[in-house]
Parts: structure tokens; sequence; C-alpha cells
């Protein structure tokens, strides 16, 4: 049995606990298990699957709360676990390594979600500190795409071969477009005859909704079917609900919240937007395209994701109205086309779990052999 665990926010809906979520559910548990270190005591809803799953999940109190006690719980946690791996989500998990390394685990991974993010000085020269850390305590360097892996450890670590690239890959099966479900789905959303624009993510800074709604307002001026489907939750949430009544476009926004069923809302929808200031590699991507959508999303984002061509980059230093005008353009010239057909083209792809699953166990195998004499 391979022990993991893994440092990282909470176990709720967002790109890194999805991505973990994709990877355990797909791999053996009678040979593997994902115990997770979650600051606070939120409770995310991918909680109770991890522990069916069998893995375990340890609150620890928050750093900024206490930080003497979240660095004990830490190392308690690591000391006891006799963990084969220890997987850090980010550079401000760095401290998960340094324990790790104390305490004598033999694989400690940093792993890279994000890409340009914007930065103060401060903020700048504390990631450059941390990250020096996590280089010098880590015996390997992940990253969920190129521009990520550039942005934390640098382009020569990453053209020297330093760096492996981890694809956020998905269940594909779930995200095939299905006609059925979007008939019922439109039907009971009272969506009919609507232009829907979806947008799936945490309500946040960082994934820019507030733009999305003057987005949304010149395309109104343009088409007044258009409906905004808004699915997550975050701390935005209240200032977007005030700033749709105070644009008047609140009868065409509908925040969803956290939903389980974003696999059914993607068929129902017709068109897909994510203004975002920064990502690494957004995992939705993956998503709406085996769903057969195209999209339209800030040039902030990697080129990678777009296996299908089926997504447009659009810089945000464009107007709101430049945008609304093309996203009206484009989803008319692509209603007709065929999503079942475009929901094939990434099988067999690297955002296939099937393939990508048991591809991360193996290398997961690999790197304690490489480190542990007898596994």
């Amino acid at each position: 049995m391979i022990k993991v665990l893994h440092l990282f926010t909470t176990l709720d809906g967002g790109g890194v606990e999805s991505f973990l979520y994709n990877y355990y559910s797909h791999m053996n548990t009678e040979k593997i298990v994902f115990d997770t270190v979650v600051p606070g005591q939120e409770k995310g809803y991918l909680e109770p699957i991890f522990a069916k799953l069998g893995g375990q999940v340890f609150h620890v109190c928050r750093f900024k709360k206490n930080p003497i006690k979240h660095l004990k719980d830490v190392s308690t946690i690591i000391r006891n676990g006799k963990y084969d791996i220890v997987h850090c989500h980010g550079y401000k998990s760095t401290i998960g390594l340094v324990f790790a390394k104390i305490w004598g685990c033999k694989v400690r991974i940093i792993h890279s979600h994000m890409a340009y993010v914007n930065e103060n000085i401060f903020v700048k020269i504390s990631r450059k500190m941390l990250t020096g850390i996590a280089k010098s305590c880590s015996t390997e360097r992940f990253a969920c795409g190129i521009d990520a892996a550039k942005w934390l450890f640098g382009s020569k670590d990453y053209e020297n071969g330093k760096v492996k690239v981890i694809n956020n890959a998905i269940d594909l099966s779930k995200y095939m477009f299905d006609e059925q479900t979007r008939n019922n789905y439109r039907k009971e959303m009272c969506l009919e005859g609507n232009l829907v624009i979806g947008n799936v993510a945490r309500l946040t800074y960082q994934k820019n909704q507030i733009f999305l709604l003057y987005v949304l307002k010149d395309m109104l001026s343009i088409n007044k079917s258009v409906i905004l489907l808004l699915i997550g939750e975050g701390e935005d949430k209240q200032r977007l609900e005030k700033e749709a009544i105070k644009l008047g476009i609140e009868k065409n926004v509908r925040f969803l919240g956290m939903r389980k069923d974003v696999p059914q809302l993607l068929s129902a929808i017709d068109y897909f937007v994510l203004p975002s200031h920064f990502e690494g590699l957004p995992v939705v991507l993956a998503e709406i395209q085996a769903a057969g959508l195209f999209a339209c999303v800030s040039d902030t984002i990697t080129r990678e994701i777009n296996i299908t061509h089926n997504i447009h980059y659009l810089s945000l230093d464009m107007k709101t109205k430049e945008w609304a005008d093309f996203i009206i353009k484009d989803s008319i010239k692509h209603n007709s086309m065929n999503r079942m057909e475009l929901s094939k083209y990434l099988i067999g792809s690297k955002y296939d779990i099937m393939i990508q699953a048991k591809k991360l166990y193996d290398l997961y195998y690999n790197l304690i052999r490489m480190h542990v004499e007898d596994i």
C-alpha cells in the first residue's frame, strides 16, 4: 500500500481538489491511499467522498490564527503517518516539505497549479523565498502545465527537465454532451429559447466574474434573451449580486452556488466564458471541451489546454463591448455544431483520466523505488 499525504486548502469544489478527486477515484484504493491536510474546520463537499475512498482528512488550525499550533499539528501528522510520499500543492504548503524531510519521508513533491499571478513586491518576495525552501526540501517538482512550471520554478528548470507536468485529467464519460439531459434541464430551469452563457468557477477576484457582468450587460443590448449561469461559491458573491442589481441585469444572472451536477449543466448551456486574471491550467476547460462546448477566455490562460481548438482567447484590455460582440457572433456560428462529435476529441488525450491515473500511480511507485530499497 502506497501512502500519500496531500497538503492544500479545503476539500471543496476548487481546481486542486477536483484534480485530486479525479485521480484518486480512478486508482486502485487497495494499492494506494490519499490522506489530506486541510487548514481550518470547514468541511467541503468532497470530504465525505475522500473518506469513502479510504483517505483520512486532517483538519488543522490555520497558520494565521495560531502559527505554533498549525506547525505542531502538521508536524505530528507527518511524523505519525509514516507516509511514502508527501505531496504539497502550491508554494504556500511548503512547510509540509520541511517536516517531511525532517521526519524521513523519502519522496517529497512540490506541485505548481498557478501561473502569472498578480503580485505586489512583498508577495513576490515571499513566494521566491518559500519556493527556494520548497526546492531545497523537495525531491520532485510537478506542475499542471508548462506556464505553471515556468512561473513557479523558472524556465530553466522546466527546459532542463526538472519539472514533470501532471495533466489535469478528467473522467470524460461524465461530461459527454447529452441531448436529453440538455432538454430536461433547460425545461426545468426555464431556459428554453434563451442564449445561456456559463461560468463554472470560484466567485473571486482571480476568476474575474465582475468583468463578466459588464460583458453580459453589453450582450443584452444586442440580445435580450441572454442568461448567465454562475456556478460556484466564493468571497465575491455578495459583491457580484449587488453589482448585478446596480447594472439592472439581475433577472438575467443566476447564482447557482456549488453544484454536484456540473456535467449536466454543461450540456444545458450554449457557450462558456472564463475571463480570469490568472490561472494555472483550469480543469473546467477540459470539462467544457468534453461537453462539446465552445468558449471565450482571457489570454492570460495557457493555450496548451485547447485540445479541440474550440477555445478562443481575448485580452482583458479589450472593451467589454468587444467581448460581448465576439461571444454573440461565435455562439451563433457554432450553435448547430454536433456536440456529441466534438465531445470525442479528448478521448485518449492527456486529459483522459483513464490513461493519466495509471500514469500517476506508476510515477508514484517508481519514485518510491528510486528512493527506498524495499517498497
